[in-house]
C-alpha cells in the first residue's frame, strides 16, 4: 500500500514540473536556512555545557550603586576563599584569577598573551581535559605553569610541552619570572570561565602563590582593595538566597563601611552567564534568529499550501475515483501527506547542498565555525529529519484534509469550486506572507540605517588610520616609560607616521577599572566619582581630539608638570567647573591629593553608542606609570603594508625582546558592534529570501489562477475590454491583499525596531517614509510581477482561447 502511495505522488511531482519547481525552491530554501539558524543556536546554547558540575558554578559579579565605582565582572578577590573557609557547607570550591596580557616566551620566541594568574583549583574545579600530565597536580609548585595545546604549539612546536620552560615577562623593570610547564590541556570550546573576559580566551595559568608579577605586591588575592573575578561551586541543593545571607555577613566582618553601601555582590550561574551578560544580548540574538528562521519557513509552507489548493482541480478525478472504490478518508489523507512528505525529503536533500554553499558565508556573519555536513552529529542529523518531516507534515496537512472532504460526485465530475472558507484561507496565507515580507524589509532597512549611522556619527575622534600596537614589553617605571619614549621618537621619523601617544586606555567600551573621587568645588561631601586613565601629551593630537579650554598636559618651563589632570565637560558640570574659568583650578580628591585642570576636552563617545556619554578624566603617564597602548597616526595613501613593515623594523630595532603586536582602531570599533551587524545581515538575508519565495509563490498561483481564466478573459476581450482593463481587473484582486499586508506590518515592524532602537542612547529616528517607500516598492514588485504574468494571456488571441476551452 505504501509504495503504491509512493509511486503515485512520485508521478503527481513529476506530473507538474514548474509548480514543483517552485515547491522545492521554496522550501529548500526555508530548510537550509533554519538548518543554519538552528545549528548557530544550538552550538550558542551548548556554551559552558563541557564544564563539570555545572549547574552548581557560579561567579561573583559586583553591582555598585554607580558603575563608575566599579566593574561588574569583578570582586573583592578575598570573597571566593572565605566563603569556602566560613561556609564549608555552602560551598565546595573557589577559583579566583587576575587577567593580565604581557610577553611570553621561549628562549628567543615571544609572544603577546592573556594569562590567568589565579588558584591551583582550576583543572579539578571544572573538569578542564588534560592532553599531557596529571590533572590532579597540574600545579605542583609555585613555578608551575598550564597551557593550552595551541599555545605549546605556538611556543614549541608539538602539543607534548610537559617540563619546557617558559617565561612571563612582569610589570618589574627588565625582570621575568620563570616557570616549567606542568600540563598542556586541550583546546576547550569557548566558555564563560577562559573567555569571561577575553573572547580569545586565556593561554597560559600560573598560580597566584609565589607570583612576582606585580612589583611590591605579595598576593593581591588578599587585598579587600583590589578586584579579580571570583568564582565558587556550590553544595548540591543549595539556593542562591542562603548563599548571599553569607555574602552580607561577610562584607560586614571585612570591608569597610565604603563598600558595604555601595556594592551588592550579584551571585550568577555560571551556566547561563554566556546568554544572559550584557543584559541578554545573546538570548535576544537567538530569538530573533529564531523567529526569522521560523517565518521565512512559514513563507515557504504558506507557499506551497496556496499552490496546491490552487493546483487540486487537476486531481479531482483521481480523488473522486478512489473514492468511489472505496479509499477512506484516512487513506486519502494519508496518500496527500505522502506526496508533501516526499517533495519536502528531496527539499531536505537540496538543502544540503545549499547548506554547504551558504555556510562559509553564514560562519564568518556569526564568527562561528558551522559544521560541513560530513561531520555532522546526532543533533544536526536529528534536527534535520525533524524539520524535514515538519515542513511536510504541516505543508501537507490542510491541503489533504480539504482534499479528502470534497463530495465524490464533484470530484468524479472534476469541478471544483473554492468554498468561502478555501477562498479566506488563500488570501489569509497571502496576506501572512506580504505582512512578513514588509516587516523583514523595513526591519532590515532601519536596522543597516542605524548601522551606518553609527560608523558615520562624529565621535568626537578621528578612528581613521590609526594603529594601535601593544605596548611592550610592560615596564611600569621609569626606565619602561623611557623605553617607550625612544620608541616613539623612532617611530616619528618615518615619513607616514603623523604622531604617537603613549596610554593605558582606548575609546573601544573597555571598562575603565580605575576612578578619581573628585570633591566639587561647591563644598559639597559627596565625590564625583571619576572613571581616569594615564595617557601622554600626545593622545588629543593622534585622536584628534577636540580641546576646549587649555592644553592637554601642558608642558612648563622644563618639560614635566606633575599633578595635572584633563577633564571633560560632563566632569567639569558635574564638579560645578565653569568652562571659561576651569583651567588652573585646583581640585582635591576624596584622600586629599591635589590636582590642577590643565585642559577641557569636548565630550567624546569612549563607551559605544548604547551608552551616554559619561565623566571621564585623563592624567599623566608620567604621574602614575602604568600603559598598554602605543596608538600611532598615520598618513598613508598607498601602500599601507609597506608602512606596516617599516614601523615593524623600527619596533625591532628599539625592543627586539618584545612581539609586534598591532590592530587598527576601526576594526576596534566595529568589533563593539559585532551583534548588531549580524543582525544587519541576517535581517538582509531574510528580507532577500522573504521577498523571492513571496514573489515565486506568487508567479505560480498567478499562472495556474490565469490558466483557469482564459475563457473569462477571452470573452472579456471579445465583448470589448481592452488590455488595460483586463489587467486592472487582475491587479484589482491583489490589492486589497497588499493594503491588508502593510496594515498588518507596519505597526509589529514599528515595534520591533522602536524597541530595538531604544537600546542605543545615540539613534536614527523612525521616520514613516521607511514603512511608505517599502510598501510602494513591494507593491510596485508585485504588480510588475502579475502584468508580466498576465500580457500572455491577455494579448492570446481570444478565438484560440474559446476554442481550447
Amino acid at each position: 500500500m505504501f509504495k503504491n502511495y509512493l509511486k503515485t505522488a512520485w508521478r503527481n511531482i513529476v506530473k507538474n514540473k514548474f509548480f514543483t519547481l517552485i515547491n522545492l525552491l521554496c522550501l529548500s530554501l526555508g530548510i537550509t536556512f533554519s538548518l543554519l539558524i538552528g545549528i548557530y543556536i544550538f552550538s550558542q546554547f551548548n556554551v559552558n555545557r563541557n564544564l563539570k558540575n555545572i549547574n552548581n558554578q557560579y561567579v561573583l559579579k559586583s553591582k555598585w550603586k554607580q558603575k563608575e565605582m566599579g566593574l561588574a565582572i569583578t570582586t573583592l578577590p578575598p570573597l571566593a576563599k572565605i566563603l569556602k573557609d566560613e561556609y564549608p557547607e555552602l560551598v565546595n570550591n573557589y577559583y579566583r584569577f587576575n587577567p593580565v596580557t604581557n610577553v611570553v616566551s621561549n628562549g628567543n620566541i615571544h609572544f603577546k598573551e592573556d594569562i590567568a594568574i589565579g588558584d591551583t583549583s582550576l583543572v579539578s574545579m571544572y573538569g578542564l581535559p588534560v592532553l599531557y600530565g596529571n590533572a590532579k597536580q597540574a600545579f605542583r609548585d609555585n613555578n608551575s605553569a598550564v597551557i593550552t595545546a595551541s599555545m605549546a604549539t605556538k611556543l614549541y612546536g608539538t602539543t607534548n610541552a610537559i617540563n619546557r620552560p617558559l617565561s612571563i615577562r612582569t610589570l618589574k623593570s627588565g625582570e621575568s619570572q620563570q616557570y616549567i610547564v606542568t600540563a598542556v590541556l586541550d583546546d576547550i570550546p569557548y566558555n564563560s570561565v577562559l573567555n569571561i573576559i577575553d573572547i580569545k580566551g586565556y593561554s597560559v595559568f600560573v598560580p597566584t602563590a609565589g607570583n612576582r608579577y606585580y612589583p611590591n605586591i605579595v598576593d593581591p588575592s588578599l587585598n579587600w582593595n583590589n578586584t579579580g573575578i571570583g568564582m565558587i561551586e556550590i553544595s548540591p541543593n543549595i539556593s542562591v538566597k542562603i548563599l548571599n545571607d553569607a555574602v552580607k555577613k561577610i562584607l560586614k566582618k571585612y570591608t569597610s563601611n565604603y563598600i558595604q553601601i555601595n556594592l551588592t555582590v550579584e551571585i550568577v550561574p555560571i551556566k547561563d552567564y554566556y546568554l544572559k551578560d550584557n543584559n541578554g544580548a545573546v538570548n535576544k540574538m537567538i530569538l530573533t534568529l529564531s523567529l526569522i528562521a521560523l517565518f521565512i519557513l512559514l513563507m515557504a509552507v504558506f507557499n506551497f499550501v496556496n499552490i496546491n489548493i490552487g493546483t487540486s482541480s487537476s486531481r479531482l478525478r483521481e480523488i473522486g475515483m478512489r473514492k468511489v472504490f472505496g479509499s477512506s478518508k484516512k487513506q486519502l489523507v494519508i496518500y496527500s501527506l505522502t506526496e508533501s512528505i516526499l517533495l519536502t525529503v528531496i527539499s531536505g536533500i537540496f538543502s544540503l547542498f545549499f547548506y554547504e554553499l551558504l555556510r562559509p558565508y553564514f560562519s564568518q556573519m556569526f564568527s562561528s565555525i558551522l559544521p560541513h555536513i560530513w561531520f555532522f552529529h546526532f543533533f544536526e542529523i536529528g534536527y534535520l529529519i525533524l524539520l524535514v518531516l515538519f515542513v511536510g507534515i504541516v505543508s501537507g496537512l490542510y491541503p489533504a484534509f480539504w482534499l479528502s472532504n470534497l463530495q465524490t460526485v464533484q470530484s468524479v465530475k472534476g469541478v471544483l469550486q473554492l468554498d468561502n472558507n478555501g477562498n479566506l484561507l488563500r488570501k489569509v496565507l497571502l496576506i501572512l506572507q506580504f505582512s512578513l515580507g514588509i516587516f523583514a524589509c523595513i526591519s532590515a532597512w532601519l536596522i543597516s540605517t542605524q548601522i551606518n549611522y553609527i560608523f558615520a556619527k562624529d565621535l568626537g575622534y578621528d578612528k581613521e588610520q590609526l594603529m594601535v600596537v601593544s605596548a611592550f614589553p610592560k615596564q611600569w617605571d621609569t626606565a619602561g616609560l623611557q623605553k617607550m619614549e625612544s620608541i616613539k621618537k623612532s617611530l616619528l621619523d618615518l615619513p607616514d607616521v603623523k604622531s604617537v601617544s603613549l596610554t593605558f586606555n582606548l575609546p573601544d567600551n573597555t571598562p575603565n577599572n580605575s576612578t578619581i573621587d573628585l570633591m566639587p568645588i561647591n563644598g559639597s561631601d559627596k565625590p564625583i566619582v571619576t572613571p581616569f586613565f594615564q595617557a601622554d601629551q600626545d593622545y588629543a593630537t593622534t585622536f584628534q581630539m577636540k580641546m576646549l579650554r587649555g592644553s592637554f598636559l601642558r608642558k612648563g618651563l622644563e618639560g614635566y608638570v606633575p599633578g595635572q589632570i584633563v577633564i571633560n565637560e560632563k566632569t567639569a558640570r558635574a564638579l560645578g567647573l565653569s568652562i571659561d574659568d576651569a583651567i588652573g583650578t585646583q581640585l582635591t580628591t576624596l584622600q586629599g591629593i591635589k590636582v590642577t585642570v590643565s585642559g577641557i576636552i569636548k565630550d567624546y563617545n569612549f563607551e559605544n553608542l548604547h551608552e551616554a556619554i559619561g565623566p571621564i578624566a585623563i592624567v599623566d603617564v608620567r604621574d602614575a606609570i602604568a600603559y598598554r597602548f602605543l596608538v600611532i597616526k598615520l598618513n598613508v595613501n598607498q601602500n599601507l603594508s609597506k608602512t606596516i613593515a617599516n614601523i615593524q623594523q623600527k619596533w625591532k630595532e628599539v625592543s627586539p625582546d618584545a612581539p609586534f603586536d598591532y590592530t587598527f582602531m576601526d576594526d576596534t570599533f566595529a568589533s563593539l558592534y559585532k551583534t548588531e551587524i549580524q543582525l544587519k545581515k541576517a535581517f538582509g538575508v531574510a528580507s532577500f529570501l522573504n521577498l523571492l519565495i513571496i514573489f515565486l509563490g506568487l508567479s505560480g498561483i498567478v499562472s495556474y489562477s490565469l490558466a483557469k481564466r482564459k475563457k473569462e478573459i477571452a470573452i472579456r476581450k471579445v465583448l470589448g475590454a481592452d488590455v488595460g482593463k483586463v489587467l486592472y481587473l487582475l491587479i484589482k484582486e491583489y490589492s486589497m491583499i497588499l493594503v491588508l499586508g502593510n496594515i498588518i506590518a507596519w505597526p509589529i515592524a514599528y515595534w520591533f525596531t522602536s524597541k530595538w532602537l531604544h537600546s542605543f542612547v545615540y539613534r536614527i529616528h523612525s521616520n514613516w517614509i521607511y514603512y511608505l517607500i517599502v510598501g510602494v516598492a513591494i507593491s510596485v514588485l508585485t504588480c510588475s510581477l502579475i502584468i508580466i504574468e498576465s500580457l500572455r494571456t491577455v494579448k492570446r488571441n481570444p478565438v484560440k482561447s474559446l476554442r481550447s476551452e
